[in-house]
């Protein structure tokens, strides 16, 4: 017999997993406020539909969300799906997942949302979706990202090609960007923590812990592609179009923004100057040929419209631009444009429906280190005046090699410790830990700890 499952909206995401679900042999109930989204999935998947609004307490108690191994709150509203889950944890829920929709609630604010509402996966839409865009864009193969410190630190999953700088050097002829650590190897079900002899082999994943100001940089270091990448045209001036500009404009010689209305685009210039912001309709050919698109060697259409994204990218085809990206939302537009092979396509709800879906078939373990029996985990501690390491130099702690101390954040300092640092009192430590070392940890490191990184 499988588990029990609530699904709450019944969207894209809420469809996906709980078709997906129910195929498996899983009990799957659905929370939906639409009658007639209701009526369509009660008729495609073998699946018990509640309709009303998950955030409301009856809604819950009629989903018997209290005998549920997981409660998905994947409807559009952020505000809903936080409010919804804390609920459900109350009622018994044993775990919760929440997607929310914009970047900076994960990047600066998961902990205190995880703490506040009971969520035990905070995942974004937006996010995911910004990681997959500029893997197609740059080449780059980043699997997962994690953001640390209040975002001032990440920790990449990156997958090694052959040819990476990874693959040919041992790791003390590397030099790696100031602010940036290799902790792990990721061989098939094999961690492998590597001293300053070890190679990576081509397959591999590499588990990098940096400060966010120098990602561009790591990724430029551990990719195999070619480090100047022209001029990349994106066309919307929303939400995701900025984030998405704002990891590019360090890589990409030049980078363009078209945005239809003025008010918007005007608003786009002034926070971000960098940019060369266009004000005018991405679907117009001759406004295309106008800003000398062919000459691009990326289009991104974030437009926030299927139909004019699509057609958008056919425009910027003909025009002869090499590779081209659409940010689709619909499942059946998508399949369509791939059938075709016109153009890369990105659906941030199928994405966070497979990040979820791999976070169960992980057996609920959501650090990003995990193999599938648990090797090792990402920890961030605060040290108390307690701590044996407070006041000392880590070359005078001396911690095992399973033990690493990949960064410090200081006030608004944020570093990668060398042998002569000195740790302090208040300090956020930012520790990678194999299995084995948790006790030494304890000892070293006594303190409140801040989050266990779930991916």
């Amino acid at each position: 017999m499988g588990e029990r499952y609530v699904v709450m909206g019944a969207g894209e995401v809420g469809s996906h997993l709980a078709r997906t679900l129910s195929l498996e042999g899983h009990e799957v109930v659905v929370i939906e406020s639409n009658p007639d989204r209701r009526d369509r999935l009660q008729e495609a998947i073998d699946a018990t539909v509640v309709l009303g609004n998950g955030a409301h307490l009856p809604v819950l108690e009629a989903a018997a969300v209290c005998d549920s191994e997981l409660f998905m709150a994947v409807s559009s509203n952020d505000e809903a799906n936080l409010v919804a889950a804390s609920l459900a944890k109350r009622l018994g829920a044993r775990r919760t997942v929440v997607r929310v929709g914009v970047t900076e609630d994960i990047t600066v604010h998961r902990r205190f949302y995880e703490k506040a509402f009971g969520v035990d996966l905070l995942l974004s839409t937006q996010l995911l979706a910004t990681t997959r865009i500029l893997n197609h864009v740059l080449g780059h193969n980043t699997l997962e990202v994690e953001y640390l410190a209040h975002g001032k630190v990440q920790l990449r999953k990156i997958h090694l090609e052959a040819g990476s700088l990874l693959t040919r050097k041992p790791l003390r002829e590397i030099k790696m960007p100031k602010g940036s650590l290799v902790v792990a190897f990721f061989r098939g079900q094999e961690l492998v923590v590597p001293s300053g002899d070890d190679m990576a082999l081509a397959g591999d994943d590499a588990l990098v812990l940096c400060k966010s100001r120098v990602i561009d940089k790591v990724e430029r270091l551990v990719s195999p592609q070619p480090c100047s990448f022209g001029t990349v045209v994106i066309a919307g001036g929303g939400a995701t179009s900025f984030t998405v500009a704002q990891a590019l404009v360090e890589q990409a010689d030049q980078v363009k923004v078209i945005e239809k209305d003025r008010r918007q685009a005007l608003q786009l210039a002034a926070k971000f100057p960098d940019l060369e912001v266009i004000n005018g309709d991405a679907t117009d050919i001759s406004l295309l040929r106008a800003e000398r698109v062919a000459s691009a060697r990326a289009f991104i259409a974030l437009m926030g419209n299927d139909e004019s994204n699509l057609m958008a990218n056919l425009l910027v085809q003909e025009l002869g631009v090499p590779r081209v990206i659409a940010l689709v939302e619909r499942t059946e537009t998508s399949h369509l444009w791939r059938k075709l092979g016109l153009t890369r396509i990105v659906s941030p709800r199928r994405i966070a429906a497979e990040r979820i879906k791999n976070y169960i078939d992980r057996g609920y373990n959501s650090n990003i280190v995990s193999l599938k029996r648990g090797k090792a985990q990402v920890i961030e501690r605060q040290l108390a005046a307690a701590s044996p390491a407070a006041g000392v130099t880590l070359a005078e702690i001396k911690p095992p090699r399973g033990l690493i101390v990949g960064a410090v954040a200081r006030g608004d300092r944020v570093f990668v410790p060398r042998g002569g640092d000195r740790l302090e009192v208040g300090d956020t430590v930012i520790l990678f830990v194999q299995e084995e070392h948790l006790p030494t940890v304890q000892l070293l490191f006594p303190g409140r700890e801040l989050q266990r990184m779930p991916a």
